[in-house]
């Protein structure tokens, strides 16, 4: 996943708010905030399900949730998601599997569908953005 290069094709558009990406591989983790952060986001790195929480109820707006579908912690990935839903509805969800089977058994858990591993860091930003366009309010 590298970060140099490919943010430039794009849209520029300015970051909103804030992009916790809860990623159970701190590589993964680390390059994908990296780039994220290059891109002009607010983000926080979380490890575990309970970083997660931590964050969301410091009342911190979150725009999105960059979620491993395994990550640890005392709510898994599945039940992490559905209560972000349930608790936290302006917040877009955007689960990774490694998985296809377990991909296909979260479609209504996360916004624009799952992503299945290996996915390239330009998709992350891509579907963040039309996730805010379609939660814009319409003037």
């Amino acid at each position: 996943m590298s970060s140099r290069g490919s943010k430039a094709a794009l849209p520029e558009e300015p970051a909103a708010g804030t992009v916790i990406v809860a990623e159970t591989d701190i590589l993964a983790r680390m390059v994908l905030s990296e780039y994220l952060r290059e891109c002009g986001y607010d983000v926080v790195e979380a490890a575990t399900s309970e970083d997660v929480l931590a964050v969301l109820r410091s009342g911190r707006e979150v725009e999105a949730i960059l979620l491993d579908a395994q990550i640890s912690g005392g709510l898994a990935g599945f039940t992490l998601a559905r209560h972000v839903r349930e608790n936290h509805p302006q917040t877009n969800i955007l689960l990774t599997f490694g998985v296809a089977k377990a991909a296909e058994k979260a479609g209504d858990l996360c916004d624009e569908g799952p992503l299945e591993r290996p996915y390239h860091p330009d998709e992350i930003v891509r579907r963040i953005k039309r996730l805010r366009q379609k939660r814009k309010p319409r003037a």
